[in-house]
């Protein structure tokens, strides 16, 4: 599950280059760690909801907002999705000794130091996913469950041609449009349909697929946290399915209202 992605162009080629990216590392962090989520629920919170814990939210943006909107939805329900960052994230710290992963101001629950600030991958064409212990810790995640997942849902993620290395471990993963003909792709985005149908060919079986220009017309916010046994009933098994949807503009009080009326017929999972 991915969201937005920042191109700056790279023309730093003189002998300061190392200056010059220092610096532009240095800005990166400076804005995007100054980001902050309004009071009111936003897409990232409604997201979060609309998953359980058996799901997984992959990103490749470096902004802290998904992380903010994660601390605040817990006092919600502690029943929330995987998180994982696929280019790093200026809001997780990691313990490269221990090996333990937090958010950047916590401390390292083994060994107690200060986790220190994964690390940044860049837009350039090559990104070396291996180099970095987090990093490929990361992507080995998201590898594993998507090779299982039953549902896959793309928001807002054009699969650029600068993203090759990104595009192939995925399509590694997932397999081959006919390995996977029973699985549904819901792709969230502005783009028509034809195109949005181009870009993802390589992962979509025949007709296994649906568009959605908004998260509030897509089926995650339709089906919060049923949506495999929506798809399920009304693909396999042919049947009507009553929503429970999301709407837009609900306060956190509704929010935690619904969400929590649906988490109480939820299985351990």
């Amino acid at each position: 599950m991915t969201t937005w992605k920042i191109y700056i162009v790279n023309y730093m080629v003189n002998l300061n280059m190392r200056m010059y990216v220092r610096d532009w590392k240095m800005l990166y962090g400076i804005i995007f760690s100054s980001l902050e989520l309004p009071d009111y629920p936003t897409i990232y919170d409604y997201l979060l909801l609309s998953l359980r814990k058996k799901d997984v939210i992959a990103t490749f943006n470096w902004d802290p907002l998904l992380l903010q909107a994660y601390r605040r939805v817990y006092k919600i329900t502690s029943k929330l999705p995987k998180l994982l960052f696929l280019h790093g994230n200026v809001a997780v710290g990691v313990c490269e000794q221990c090996k333990r992963v937090g958010f950047i101001k916590d401390k390292c629950s083994k060994c107690g130091k200060q986790l220190k600030r994964s690390r940044l991958l860049y837009p350039i064409k090559k990104k070396n996913y291996h180099l970095d212990p987090f990093i490929k810790s990361q992507w080995d995640a998201i590898q594993h469950y998507l090779k299982y997942a039953y549902s896959f849902t793309v928001f807002g993620y054009s699969a650029p041609k600068s993203d090759v290395s990104a595009i192939e471990l995925l399509k590694q993963a997932w397999g081959s449009p006919g390995e996977r003909n029973l699985e549904q792709i819901q792709i969230i985005d502005i783009k028509e349909d034809e195109e949005l149908r181009e870009a993802w060919d390589d992962f979509i079986h025949t007709h296994h697929y649906e568009t959605h220009k908004s998260f509030f017309e897509s089926s995650l916010a339709k089906y919060p946290r049923r949506i495999n046994e929506a798809y399920w009933a009304m693909f396999m098994e042919c049947e009507f399915v009553d929503t429970h949807e999301f709407r837009e503009g609900l306060s956190f009080e509704e929010l935690k209202e619904q969400v929590q009326n649906l988490v109480q017929y939820e299985e351990d999972e």
